[in-house]
């Protein structure tokens, strides 16, 4: 029996960020977990932990020492995986039928979009078609290509924007319906002004051109931006048949500052945790609401070279009216928990925080 190809490990190599965050929080979107293959390797551990909220598959045979010291960190602190959920504000849209009419355009915008914001420390949600519905604990979505969207998806989208949301659409978003019909009125007419018209039907859908500058404006009580183009850094690789999403596409696109800036612009820079560091270094945040406490998770993809990145800034937005009680630093790196200081203005706090391969900030209010 032929087995599958090896699965790609997480790292950082060449300025190329490879993760399987994405798989990750696609499952828990769905409030499950993945099993991913992590034993011996500290790095994928740590990427479990932090985006999984557990650990993957350690190992059919006696566990080697890195494994059972990652499995006895979480044991001890169980309590500080248990019950969480993700405390994004930014939500990216992962559109079923803008993939399936146009996978490589759409599929390729919408993983870049991502490589992006996880590139940036910008803690975001994936959601998907039944989830625009309902928007309300977000400040921005964002449509990466997003072309084909209902009539009913477009009322959600609007009506979350004219209420105080914000929205980034890139290229081709809005102009089909569901079934990748050409819209006679662009779906996000009067927010977008600048798109370029789309073509109607085609039995192989084209590449198409696209540029210009991004526009922002205020849309009623919200915020919206247009980015043509999410722009691949390099040379493309070639698409075959079928779009695979391998790792020649794992890479921040060549605007991505661009693009993060304008998430947090659309957002109105309610941005829960803004992390400073190398670009090897990614966040994750999540909350447990009724302990009053939120914990981010620091992963140096590039431990395997680099063992220390020294120390790193974390500045949180507290709740309004509220102040730190406590910070405490967790980390499989070091010798049990540690006490924070923090430094605090109006609504934030700003951490000093450690990092080798994995640390843990918990903070309550």
């Amino acid at each position: 029996m032929r087995s599958g190809p090896k699965p790609i490990p997480p790292g950082y190599s060449e300025g190329q960020l490879l993760s399987r965050i994405r798989s990750y929080k696609l499952a828990r979107k769905y409030n499950n977990v993945l099993l991913s293959y992590i034993a011996g390797d500290p790095v994928a551990m740590a990427e479990s932990l932090a985006f999984n909220q557990t650990l993957g598959f350690a190992g059919s045979g006696p566990l080697g020492p890195e494994t059972k010291h990652y499995v006895d960190f979480y044991r001890e602190n169980r309590d500080l995986f248990v019950g969480t959920r993700d405390a994004a504000t930014v939500a990216v849209l992962r559109s079923y039928p803008s993939i399936t009419y146009d996978q490589p355009r759409v599929q390729l915008s919408t993983i870049l979009v991502k490589q992006a914001l996880i590139q940036a420390r910008i803690p975001f949600d994936l959601v998907f078609d039944e989830h625009l519905a309902d928007l309300s604990r977000y400040r921005a979505l964002v449509l990466p290509d997003t072309e084909c969207l209902s009539d009913t998806q477009l009322a959600s989208i609007r009506r979350f924007v004219t209420t105080g949301g914000g929205l980034v659409a890139t290229g081709q978003a809005g102009l089909y319906d569901q079934w990748r019909r050409l819209r006679v009125e662009p779906g996000l007419h009067g927010m977008i002004d600048s798109q370029s018209p789309a073509r109607a039907y085609e039995e192989r859908v084209a590449p198409i051109a696209a540029n210009g500058e991004i526009v922002r404006k205020g849309y009623d009580e919200g915020r919206v931006a247009y980015v043509p183009e999410i722009a691949f850094d390099g040379t493309l690789p070639q698409f075959g048949s079928f779009f695979p999403v391998d790792a020649r596409f794992w890479r921040a696109p060549r605007n991505a500052a661009d693009i993060a800036d304008t998430v947090r612009w659309a957002a109105r820079e309610r941005i829960p945790v803004e992390v400073s560091g190398p670009d090897c270094l990614v966040s994750n945040l999540v909350e447990h609401p009724e302990k009053h406490r939120i914990i981010l998770h620091l992963v140096n993809y590039n431990a395997r070279k680099e063992a220390s990145l020294g120390n790193v800034h974390a500045t949180f937005r507290l709740p309004s009216g509220e102040s730190v009680k406590e910070a405490v630093l967790y980390s499989p790196d070091y010798s049990g928990p540690r006490r924070l200081a923090a430094i605090e203005g109006d609504a934030f706090a700003t951490f000093c925080v450690p990092v080798k391969t994995y640390s843990i900030v918990a903070v309550t209010w």
